[in-house]
């Protein structure tokens, strides 16, 4: 028995210790954008917990296009070039992450298609990323073809800034949705889960065993 606790302890410690928070990373708290809504640089509480960088950004809703899921999505070009931010919490300096998000594009955009809408991703102490998206004449509004991209970055301090940047110099931008952080498990985090799985499963087996000696 205290071999299972010790087991279940220490999957829930090793999941835990990984766990980051990004606020509102579906936009789907905010104000009601009424289809679609422009928010200015340095706005902080249109679109609670980001911050509205230079350019602004529009906030739209799914009654002018899609989102990834629910209902709210950002163009990160308001009139040019914008952007959010968020000070992220609980990293672990060391601890290796992944940045996860659903990148489709502003499917208004009048110019000749194919187009390539660029999008940039950084963490404060680290070297930025960057994602190009393909407009194409398949994007609609009803079908977006989000597509997610996968920013890798290792912690430097236990509070980072997290900014998504469109390098998109005109209103129709890279459009973004579910903003999600998880860390990447160590190997021996791996070790950890696979052999505390492996004592509960043990654990189990000899219970039933013994129960059916008793019977």
């Amino acid at each position: 028995m205290r071999i299972l606790l010790a087991a279940c302890a220490a999957i829930v410690m090793a999941g835990s210790a990984q766990a980051v928070t990004v606020i509102n990373g579906g936009f789907e708290m905010g104000i009601n954008p009424a289809g679609s809504t422009r928010l200015n640089t340095g706005d902080t509480t249109s679109l609670p917990g980001w911050t509205v960088l230079s350019n602004g950004i529009d906030y739209v809703d799914s009654s002018v296009w899609n989102a990834a899921s629910g209902s709210r999505s950002v163009d990160l070009s308001g009139l040019s070039s914008g952007g959010i931010s968020q000070r992220i919490n609980g990293l672990v300096v060391g601890q290796r992450y992944k940045m996860q998000v659903d990148v489709s594009a502003n499917p208004f955009d009048p110019a000749v298609r194919p187009k390539v809408k660029r999008l940039l991703v950084s963490t404060s102490g680290t070297l930025p990323g960057m994602f190009d998206y393909n407009l194409t004449d398949l994007n609609t509004s009803i079908n977006m073809l989000f597509e997610t991209y996968t920013y890798n970055f290792t912690a430097a301090n236990v509070s980072q800034l997290l900014q998504l940047r469109s390098q998109v110099n005109n209103e129709f931008g890279v459009v973004i949705d579910n903003v999600r952080i998880s860390a990447i498990p160590e190997p021996q985090t791996w070790l950890m889960l696979v052999s505390g799985l492996g004592f509960v499963g043990l654990s189990l087996r000899s219970r039933k065993s013994l129960g059916n000696v008793s019977a």
